[in-house]
């Protein structure tokens, strides 16, 4: 009987795949580049989600027959059509297979709880989004608008800001700030000048989000300006917490608070985050998951075949 299932986690920089028997023990992984709908374009989603599932099948030695379900949470797929097209995708090469799609958040959830989809996700990754599920199935999110509507508190938002900070203190109307060497030693260029071409050479969200890092560690040099970039996205993300929490009605309920995405790892982002949550949302319990969103994606897939 098949029973094998494959969860992906497509973010806006990276995807991963893994592959889980009826144990859930993983058997295989693999990583691929951004599966983001909106930020690579379908056709070249379609070709690298396709090519990871292939790649777990080959490394698992599993036949795709054997294949019961496959789990894909995804950043893009916000809308109904996004996610039929993924499906189709799934149906159209792997027909017996069980196929279940959602929002990355969903699944980054799922990943902290064990599978419970029950409480409120905050990611910060590429871009942001913050995502709640109340014991009735109801859903309610804030942010995930993608960086050029607002992502505040995401990757592209704090290397936007960074970019900012450079450009007003070569203007001379924003104070000197450490971010000025590190981006320019970081990209190799001479003079903030030379940000220009850098920037719009290419206006990829995963360039501009790769940019974050250098923020935090300017913040941990002691650089004043760089503090304030991390005060201002930790403020948003909180902000967008609350609203979620208020539109799901938990205010006065002891519930999960899952913090996730690259940016959110233990460091200053994330604890200013937990320090404004402590006051806003006092029955937050602030977790982080042990296992990465792809697991979540894969259990995901397999309660949906035990749902029937």
């Amino acid at each position: 009987m098949a029973d094998y299932c494959i969860g992906v986690d497509g973010g806006g920089t990276k995807t991963l795949g893994v592959l889980i028997d009826a144990t859930n023990t993983q058997l295989a992984e693999v990583r691929m580049e951004s599966t983001n709908l909106h930020a690579v374009g379908p056709a070249l989603a379609q070709e690298r989600l396709l090519a990871v599932i292939d790649a777990l099948l080959a490394q698992a030695s599993v036949a795709p027959d054997e294949l019961a379900a496959i789990g894909l949470g995804m950043s893009g797929v916000g809308r109904p059509s996004d996610r039929a097209q993924v499906t189709g995708w799934m149906q159209a090469r792997f027909p017996a297979a069980a196929c279940f799609v959602d929002n990355d958040a969903v699944t980054a959830l799922a990943a902290a709880t064990g599978g419970d989809l029950f409480g409120i996700v905050v990611i910060s990754g590429t871009g942001m989004i913050v995502y709640g599920v109340d014991r009735q199935g109801r859903r309610r999110r804030a942010g995930g608008w993608g960086p050029l509507i607002g992502e505040p508190g995401g990757g592209f938002g704090l290397g936007a800001a960074a970019l900012n900070a450079v450009a007003e203190a070569a203007d001379e109307i924003g104070p000197p700030t450490q971010l000025t060497a590190a981006l320019l030693a970081h990209l190799g260029l001479a003079e903030p000048s030379d940000l220009v071409s850098w920037a719009y050479a290419d206006v990829s969200w995963a360039r501009f989000a790769s940019l974050a890092p250098l923020v935090v560690q300017c913040a941990q040099a002691g650089d004043a300006v760089s503090a304030a970039i991390l005060d201002r996205a930790a403020a948003a993300l909180a902000q967008r917490v609350v609203a979620v929490m208020k539109g799901l009605g938990l205010g006065e309920t002891n519930f999960p608070c899952v913090l996730a995405g690259g940016n959110l790892a233990p460091g200053p982002l994330a604890a200013r985050l937990t320090e404004q949550l402590r006051i806003l949302a006092p029955h937050a319990q602030i977790m982080r998951s042990q296992v990465d969103a792809a697991v979540g994606a894969a259990w995901l897939a397999r309660a949906q075949i035990a749902r029937g």
